[in-house]
């Protein structure tokens, strides 16, 4: 079985250490200023951080999208509200973290440390829950078609993620049941599935084939959601799964209000 598959879209960003640092710094920016007129004026004060403003326009719409930040690009910011409440929140776990890890080794740090992690994987996948509910979050349907597809079918692996891709193109219907078949002969070796991935040019205008099943199942694995088994193969986690499931029921529910306005 052939396939052919558009390369698809991702934002490429996601809640690594890094990434912590720059939100905890965006925080304090804020915190630290009177309001400011505009985004444009927030990220002028943040490249004195080493944020430059291309830096800047990619990890706040991640950020929003999340339910971390709110605001208006062309509208003035109110400093304080700027973070969301799951922000602030998050803000919290990160900075609690950090000064627990400061601390020298000990049974009781470990303890501590690892139940404030677990509280940063519970955010981090209600930031992912929320991201999908927005109909205007392109990638968001890549991550909810992901989950409900382990779900449903017990595991996934990269060949799979890119069949739903194929799918959800020639029949956006229904994709997700529709492919049970084929998932099945896939799986039990009646058929393989040979994949050719669209290509688009880099910024040297090179082309390139472009897979997003490592950011995708690399964001559930760092929300403590789903994990990679010895077979390479990822499922969800079986303490997480009444979770999952609450999500999807959410995130379906959300969409379909969506669609009928």
């Amino acid at each position: 079985m052939d396939i052919t598959v558009s390369s698809p879209g991702s934002p490429g960003t996601s809640f690594t250490d890094n990434v912590k640092e720059k939100i905890l710094t965006i925080f304090d920016v804020l915190q630290n200023n009177e309001d400011f007129a505009s985004v444009r004026d927030l990220g002028t004060e943040l490249e004195k951080y080493g944020m430059n403003w291309n830096y800047v326009r990619n990890i706040l719409p991640f950020l929003q999208n999340c339910g971390i930040v709110n605001y208006q690009d062309v509208a003035a910011i109110e400093n304080k509200k700027f973070f969301t409440n799951i922000g602030n929140a998050y803000i919290d776990i990160l900075r609690s973290i950090k000064i627990i890890k400061a601390e020298k080794e000990s049974d009781l740090r470990e303890e501590i440390l690892e139940k404030l992690e677990k509280i940063q994987e519970e955010i981090y996948f209600q930031c992912l829950v929320i991201m999908m509910k927005r109909p205007d979050c392109n990638y968001g349907y890549d991550f909810f078609d992901m989950l409900w597809f382990v779900k449903e079918y017990g595991s996934i692996d990269s060949t799979e993620y890119l069949l739903i891709q194929h799918e959800r193109e020639v029949n956006p219907n229904s994709y997700l049941i529709d492919m049970r078949n084929t998932v099945r002969q896939y799986r039990d070796g009646t058929i393989t599935i040979n994949v050719k991935t669209k290509t688009k040019n880099d910024k040297n205008g090179a082309a390139k084939s472009v897979n997003s099943f490592p950011y995708v199942q690399g964001n559930f694995i760092k929300a403590g959601v789903f994990y990679k088994g010895d077979d390479n193969r990822y499922y969800i986690v079986r303490d997480r799964m009444p979770e999952v499931i609450r999500a999807i029921q959410e995130v379906r529910l959300c969409l379909n209000l969506a669609k009928k306005r």
